[in-house]
């Protein structure tokens, strides 16, 4: 935890950092889809998946390369022992703007 303490205090001081929450563990997750009706209708909690999603960061930087960097530093993070995890970082920009035309 202190791994990511460090580098969010990094990341805000340098202005980069825009938010970035923990998510609860896949045994609370739902997949969520509407029925004929559009109510509601979910499946899981799915124990066995292999990945999950953990938590975001949101970032403001000036190139995708600094993301990459960025997210490096997370994979590198210390695991048990202080072994660095070297888990995969998934990095997407957030689309902005609208369209004219409707997708």
């Amino acid at each position: 935890m202190a791994f990511l303490k460090n580098l969010n205090k990094e990341l805000s001081e340098a202005g980069e950092l825009v938010a970035n929450e923990p998510l609860a563990a896949p045994d609370q997750a739902k997949l969520v889809r509407a029925g004929k009706d559009g109510t509601p209708i979910t499946d899981g909690v799915f124990l066995e998946a292999k990945e999950f999603l953990l938590g975001y960061w949101i970032v403001d930087v000036e190139s995708p390369e600094r993301a990459y960097e960025i997210a490096a530093r997370l994979s590198a993070g210390p695991g048990p022992g202080g072994v660095p995890t070297n888990l995969p970082i998934e990095v997407r920009q957030i689309m902005s703007g609208r369209t004219e035309e409707p997708l």
